[in-house]
């Protein structure tokens, strides 16, 4: 089970919020998990474009993941 560290200090399990069967823990981590890696896809191409692109999507997944963690009070996941 996964569990972050809260803004108060306080460590919580995050609990499953889908009826997926392909993953544990709530839904926005696992699709963080899956941008994460197609990001990482951008790279193999070894291109300035691609690496741009990668640049680029990296910051709309980090920035939409750092928005639900503060909406939920979370500072750390802890895996």
């Amino acid at each position: 089970m996964l569990q972050a560290r809260m803004k108060d200090g306080s460590i919580v399990e995050l609990s499953k919020d889908c009826g997926c069967i392909t993953h544990e823990g709530p839904h926005w981590i696992h699709a963080d998990d899956l941008y994460r890696e197609a990001n990482k896809l951008l790279l193999k191409a070894c291109t300035r474009l691609a690496s741009a692109g990668f640049a680029i999507e990296e910051q709309v997944r980090l920035q939409s993941k750092l928005q639900i963690m503060n909406a939920k009070g979370i500072v750390e996941i802890l895996r």
